[in-house]
């Protein structure tokens, strides 16, 4: 019978885990975090932590690393621990905790996070890399105190001032953020300021609209998706596509931008007087809306939503479309860019090109 051979990680283990010295348990964690060992990491955190119990560090360092395994019961209550022991000892707790909570919960979080941060900003050059990174976490948290009025906290009676003063101090701390503005945009559209929703846009899509791709000033994949639906909300198809096109070519397995390029395509059609130019735009519609449900299902999406717009979406288009051509007389059914019905809860994609945009 052959025993299989341990991995250098067991090993290492094996030889620290009997270890009472937490400094030296500290720095083989580290390690592990470095190499995305976070199981191995969670292993070394334990035996660390029935050493120091009330280490703040090692319990701040354990919640991180339950994150990354999922872990997030056990990962509130470390934090938890880790801010009654020490509750000034730095501010990315604060906004674990404001990420896990709901709520006026979470509010206070991010608040007692944005004061540590204000706190560290005072004491460092306020035109260093520093203070840079600084106010455009703070201005995030701001960002995040925000949409919790718009949200969890709508119903509240200050929610609309909160907002607003929320909004404000985040455009003092950091007025060339681009999620700054893209949030004052969504808050104006709710309040049907529809015009001041569109400066403000454009004012957060200026600073990385001609920046290439790879740019750190470029927001991320999910806030360019956000930026889609506030374009489509406000009718500019024309930029809406302009930002799916350069998420495309990030990622395009992606089930809310294929939803997306569809939405916008038949948002298109609907908008136009011309026959023609509505069949062509229903047409793309068909492909982007018939790659979202493959998509949805190849990935197990939950949001079902999506799917049911999908569909709902794609029987008008067909039903629009199959009369449009039962009145050509000159139609040619063999033709490659002929009419099918994907409307249905088949697949359908199958007999579609593998990405609908380049047709």
């Amino acid at each position: 019978m052959t025993s299989s051979t341990p991995t250098t990680s067991q090993s290492v283990i094996r030889n620290i885990e009997t270890s009472s010295n937490v400094t030296d348990l500290l720095e083989k964690i580290t390690s592990f975090i470095d190499t995305c060992e976070f199981q191995s990491a969670h292993i070394l955190c334990t035996r660390a932590l029935s050493i120091e119990p009330e280490n703040s560090q090692l319990l701040e360092t354990t919640g991180t690393i339950e994150l990354e395994l999922e872990m997030y019961e056990q990962a509130r209550e470390h934090f938890a621990k880790a801010i009654s022991i020490s509750p000034t000892t730095g501010y990315s707790i604060y906004m674990y905790m404001g990420q896990m909570s709901e709520g006026l919960d979470s509010v206070r979080y991010f608040q007692q996070g944005v004061d540590l941060m204000s706190n560290e900003l005072s004491q460092v050059d306020g035109n260093s890399d520093e203070a840079k990174t600084l106010r455009r976490k703070i201005s995030s948290a701001l960002c995040s105190m925000t949409e919790i009025y718009l949200t969890d906290c709508c119903f509240e009676p200050d929610a609309e001032m909160k907002c607003d003063l929320y909004l404000n101090q985040a455009v003092d701390v950091d007025n060339e953020s681009p999620e700054v503005y893209q949030l004052l945009a969504s808050v104006r559209l709710s309040q049907e300021r529809i015009e001041e929703a569109k400066l403000a846009l454009e004012k957060s899509m200026s600073f990385w609209e001609n920046k290439d791709l790879g740019d750190q000033s470029v927001p991320s994949y999910e806030l360019r998706i956000s930026l889609v639906k506030l374009l489509l909300e406000l009718a500019e198809y024309s930029k809406a596509l302009d930002v799916l096109s350069d998420l495309q070519q990030e990622n395009d397995e992606v089930v809310d931008l294929w939803y997306l390029y569809g939405w916008c395509y038949y948002c298109m059609g609907e908008g136009t007087q011309d026959e023609n130019e509505r069949i062509v735009n229903w047409k793309d519609a068909r492909d982007c809306l018939t790659k979202c449900k493959k998509l949805f299902h190849t990935l197990n999406t939950e949001d079902e939503g999506i799917l049911q717009h999908a569909k709902e979406l794609l029987q008008i288009i067909n039903s629009t479309v199959q009369m449009a051509q039962s009145n050509e007389d000159n139609e040619d059914v063999g033709e490659e860019d002929s009419w099918e019905d994907y409307s249905s809860d088949g697949d359908g994609a199958n007999e579609q090109n593998e990405d609908p945009m380049e047709l």
